[in-house]
């Protein structure tokens, strides 16, 4: 048995890279259509995807207001104070901690965050958490398939299984799409890292559903 891994970690020379810059691929040019001046999202306080959008936001000279909740508990004083929430510090985002737990559903805090930039008389432009419920969220991970296929060429084999890590579910949902596309049978497994498989199946089936119609499979 061979085991590859794809690093997501080294797609990108921004900020450490990660999944969540495949999705800001299409999210991103909608934010800018939109007019929008701040963009706004959610996640936990040592969040990849949070650190990424302060990312973009600084990139492309926007402001950025961060949801950071309590989604992992942690014994550790500066838990808050030190990796990606300082990134994201540094790159200039605003940043409310909020002591709650996680859930996949649209979070009260992050409509309260919206909310509160619309009130400063500010334009925001909302990306949920993990970027996986945008109608745009599951599009980079259509393209993911396209590049794996074009390395499976190279390689001269196709792979068995591909797996990957499910919270929010756009990652999973996008590769199905993307997987299928060609009409060959592919074994995506996607292992739940939230503690609740039958919510995080019904999201990761939603948003497979809805970015197939965008890609007219």
């Amino acid at each position: 048995m061979e085991i590859y891994a794809k690093r997501e970690d080294c797609n990108s020379g921004l900020a450490f890279g990660g999944n969540k810059l495949r999705k800001f691929e299409y999210i991103i040019p909608d934010a800018i259509a939109s007019d929008a001046d701040t963009l706004v999202t959610i996640g936990g306080v040592q969040s990849n995807h949070t650190r990424m959008v302060a990312a973009v936001a600084a990139k492309i000279g926007m402001k950025c207001l961060l949801v950071q909740e309590s989604w992992v508990p942690h014994e550790d004083a500066v838990y808050d104070r030190v990796g990606n929430i300082l990134l994201s510090r540094i790159m200039g985002a605003e940043v409310h901690l909020v002591d709650e737990g996680f859930d996949i559903s649209i979070r009260r805090s992050w409509e309260k965050a919206l909310y509160e930039v619309k009130a400063r008389g500010g334009r925001p432009y909302a990306i949920p958490a993990g970027a996986s419920v945008h109608p745009n969220g599951g599009l980079g991970y259509v393209g993911f398939a396209e590049e794996v296929r074009a390395q499976e060429k190279q390689l001269g084999f196709a792979f068995d299984y591909i797996v990957v890590c499910a919270v929010t579910g756009s990652t999973h949902a996008g590769m199905l799409v993307g997987f299928a596309k060609d009409g060959q049978q592919r074994n995506v497994v996607g292992i739940d890292a939230s503690a609740a498989p039958t919510k995080t199946k019904a999201q990761v089936l939603k948003i497979a559903q809805h970015t197939s119609e965008l890609v007219d499979l």
